[in-house]
């Protein structure tokens, strides 16, 4: 995973359509995890997810904000017309998140191309998806909106545009 940091030097050193080819229709940002908690979960492997515990919605919102260079971009696979992303704990999700609250297979993200959409999808983790800081209905899509805040678990990310996240870096 990159840094926004890092993305910020690429991003200006290229034109918004390249900037968006690269990086693909949406990015999730999130706070880096603490180092103890990225450990617990690499020791865990498929173990059992532990209870979430995770701070308020209130302190992602703030990192979005005031400590954006400092977090992370999720790098997704190439996206094409129509695309699902699992989100989980295990190696074989294209999303994989070191954290404990996390369960190996916790929900989908489906990319909807010619819409220009993404949806979410709880597939009955242990501690749910939470949209904006609702909790979704297991196995039941919801759509994701440029600056929705989405956590599983513990992990918090921001849903970002190509093209808002392009004019975040440019600012």
């Amino acid at each position: 995973m990159l840094y926004v940091r890092d993305l910020r030097a690429l991003a200006a050193r290229l034109t918004e359509p390249f900037f968006i080819k690269q990086v693909g229709p949406f990015a999730l940002v999130q706070k880096p995890p603490r180092p103890v908690v990225e450990q617990m979960a690499m020791k865990m492997g498929a173990q059992s997810t532990m209870v979430a515990t995770g701070p308020s919605l209130e302190a992602m919102q703030l990192a979005v904000l005031l400590r954006f260079d400092e977090l992370l971009v999720a790098t997704l696979p190439p996206l094409g017309s129509q695309d699902e992303l699992t989100v989980g704990r295990l190696p074989s999700c294209e999303l994989v998140i070191n954290d404990p609250s996390v369960s190996k297979e916790h929900a989908r993200l489906r990319w909807h191309g010619q819409a220009g959409a993404c949806t979410v999808v709880d597939l009955g983790s242990m501690n749910g998806t939470l949209l904006n800081g609702h909790t979704l209905e297991a196995h039941k899509e919801f759509f994701v909106r440029d600056g929705d805040l989405v956590r599983f678990g513990d992990a918090d990310f921001a849903y970002l545009t190509a093209k808002s996240l392009f004019e975040r870096l440019h600012r």
